[in-house]
């Protein structure tokens, strides 16, 4: 988990490399977006019970 000071060392180093409103608006939503497919992958892996590509150990035979 993130501490806080993690946070905030994260929003020292990224609050020099911003110019305006806009690289404010584009980071958070990259931000964002990456957050959104993080947790999708993890919730697929749970509901499915394996990670993504995992070789399985016999084949899927119906």
């Amino acid at each position: 988990m993130t501490t806080q000071s993690d946070i905030k060392k994260l929003a020292e180093q990224m609050a020099g490399s911003m110019k305006s409103f806009d690289d404010i608006k584009d980071f958070q939503k990259q931000l964002m977006q990456s957050f959104i497919d993080t947790a999708l992958e993890a919730e697929m892996e749970d509901h499915l019970g394996y990670p993504k590509h995992e070789k399985a150990d016999k084949p899927n035979k119906r």
